[in-house]
């Protein structure tokens, strides 16, 4: 199912009313807000235009889980960064950026902050405040739409698993894919892992940062039931991807668990990991954490690796030998089904480590 027809004389007049939408290059006398009939009309232009680009509209069965895999919401979703209406989703740019009754209040602002998404349930597809103008090129009496490359790439990639498009947008939309993975928790394609998570190695180990910690934010948040959502693609991205030579992301992860139970420095985390999480939730980061860290460390370690593999000790030691209340919950919960951190915790190599003959 595609937009509605629309008229060339109503393309016509919001394009002449728009002219007067406030931006920092334009500062009309009076200024004419964007409301719901401006984002009607433009979602009708790209419904059509997706459908004119070979845009397949999906299934509802194929949709729901998508939503859920790519946003981790469902269509009643309703929580701090999501908003459900009876017209559409909107995904908020961020969920920090002021209370979220602000926030759908402006959802319509064009070059606001929050960067808003809006998903629309009924045709299937994601889009964004537009203005008219943008989204058509009028000849006389008629007009053809003509939707920018990143819209069509968005969604032939989140919905139609285009990896053609895929490639477009790692070029050309890198920011549109980090923020689904660090506002939206999406962790399923090894390239946007890999892209999102050099990128902000990188940052938070400059010097002037030196916080790599601040990456088990990503790894390990909250969902829109205030549950631990664990994000597993990124896990096995950076177990595929350690070496004896190279153990940035694992050293990273293993800093993120000291902060789980102290509150020095919880001004570099958007929210404490000490206060975010329960202690049931702490122990099954740990599990997690320490199911890919510890294998590596006793397969790596005795190599002495010249830029890698410093810590004397494994993660999970260090973090049970402070706090043994954990193992405990570890192991009343089966090690949550991670046969490696199982067979870890029986090994002689982790008994090793208690003795100090490691």
């Amino acid at each position: 199912m595609a937009g509605k027809p629309i008229d060339i004389e109503i393309i016509k007049s919001f394009i002449e009313k728009q002219k007067n939408v406030e931006t920092e290059e334009n500062e009309p006398e009076q200024p004419y807000s964007l409301s719901k009939k401006d984002f009607d009309i433009s979602r009708d232009l790209v419904a059509n235009g997706l459908k004119n680009s070979g845009y397949r509209f999906i299934s509802e069965e194929e949709f729901s889980k998508k939503l859920f895999d790519i946003f981790k919401i469902t269509k009643n979703s309703n929580c701090d960064r999501v908003s459900s209406t009876n017209h559409h989703i909107i995904l908020f740019g961020n969920a920090m950026d002021g209370s979220k009754n602000t926030r759908i209040q402006n959802q319509y602002d064009l070059y606001g902050d929050t960067q808003n998404l809006f998903i629309v349930p009924d045709e299937k597809f994601l889009t964004q405040t537009f203005l008219v103008k943008d989204l058509v090129k009028i000849n006389g009496n008629t007009f053809a739409i003509d939707l920018p490359q990143f819209i069509v790439a968005r969604n032939k990639y989140l919905f139609n698993d285009s990896k053609t498009d895929l490639t477009w947008l790692l070029f050309n939309d890198k920011e549109f894919l980090k923020r689904l993975v660090t506002d939206f928790g999406y962790d399923k394609e090894e390239k946007i892992n890999q892209m999102v998570l050099v990128n902000l190695y990188k940052k938070y180990a400059d010097p002037s940062h030196n916080i790599t910690e601040k990456m088990g934010e990503l790894f390990f948040t909250k969902n829109c039931e205030g549950k631990l959502q664990i994000q597993q693609g990124l896990l096995d991205f950076v177990s595929r991807h350690t070496t004896k030579d190279d153990d940035r992301f694992i050293y990273a992860l293993g800093n993120y668990l000291d902060y789980l139970f102290k509150e020095d420095r919880d001004d570099i985390f958007t929210e404490s990991p000490s206060k975010k999480f329960t202690i049931d939730e702490k122990a099954k980061i740990v599990a997690f954490v320490a199911n890919i860290e510890s294998p590596a460390f006793y397969k790596f370690k005795p190599m002495n690796s010249s830029t890698a593999w410093h810590n004397s000790g494994t993660a999970l030691y260090n973090m049970t030998a402070a706090h043994p209340e954990i193992l405990k919950i570890i192991e009343r919960n089966n090690y949550y089904g991670l046969s490696a951190l199982k067979e870890v915790i029986e090994s002689v190599a982790f008994e090793e480590e208690g003795s100090g003959s490691l």
